[in-house]
């Protein structure tokens, strides 16, 4: 959810991607001291400039690790949820750089042969889709298209699929396109509900782009 789309002031498969080694990416500077995960994610989206979807009842109450120096975006993503039992994988839908966090798992058993598998609490896949589904809304609206504003979303999902009050937990500077915004989210269906047991609501931050050769946009088509 950190559906890519984390902070006080503005969160497909679920495939996750071989690591970058550090010395083939960008390096950037990185000052987060160890705080409530909702705050920490919210530094972090605003010094690597990475969109996320996450939980919000998936870290409250959890820690971040301290992020000092310079490191590659995905290393400081690493060392941020290092003892927080979560993980961030990113989809394979939407903005390139968005990721989704994910409780971090043990392997399941392997099935007992003759049964068959439990009916479906797994949501595998489902903050993925989600934060897809939004990017593409996003940037179907020339006023909501990601990539020159910042703004904290928070919303929720319906037995039938759609999102229930969308609000702004931060202005992206234009009332206009703050209306938009919402509006934009009401309108999102998915083509499942969600599962059962995924704790909601969820909170989505977008960011703006600073580099000029690679627009949001693009990538969510």
């Amino acid at each position: 959810m950190v559906c890519t789309l984390a902070t006080p002031a503005w969160a497909a498969d679920n495939a996750t991607q071989p690591p970058v080694p550090e010395a083939a990416a960008a390096l950037l500077d990185f000052d987060i001291p160890a705080l409530p995960l909702d705050d920490a994610l919210g530094r972090y989206a605003a010094q690597s400039r990475r969109s996320t979807l996450f939980r919000s009842a998936t870290v409250q109450g959890r820690i971040s690790s301290a992020v000092q120096g310079r490191h590659s975006p995905e290393s400081a993503l690493r060392l941020l949820l290092e003892g927080t039992g979560l993980v961030a994988e990113r989809p394979d839908e939407g903005p390139a750089e968005a990721f989704v966090l994910k409780e971090a798992t043990a392997p399941a058993p392997p099935p007992v042969l003759g049964n068959a598998p439990a009916a479906d609490e797994d949501d595998d896949g489902y903050d993925a889709r989600l934060q897809a589904r939004v990017w593409a809304a996003l940037c179907a609206n020339p006023r909501t298209a990601p990539g020159s504003y910042r703004s904290l979303l928070r919303f929720e999902v319906d037995a039938a699929g759609s999102i229930l009050r969308p609000r702004l937990l931060g202005s992206s500077g234009d009332g206009a396109r703050d209306a938009a915004l919402l509006q934009t989210l009401r309108g999102v269906r998915m083509d499942q509900p969600p599962p059962a047991a995924m704790p909601q609501p969820l909170t989505l931050i977008v960011l703006p782009r600073t580099r000029r050769d690679a627009p949001y946009c693009n990538a969510a088509r």
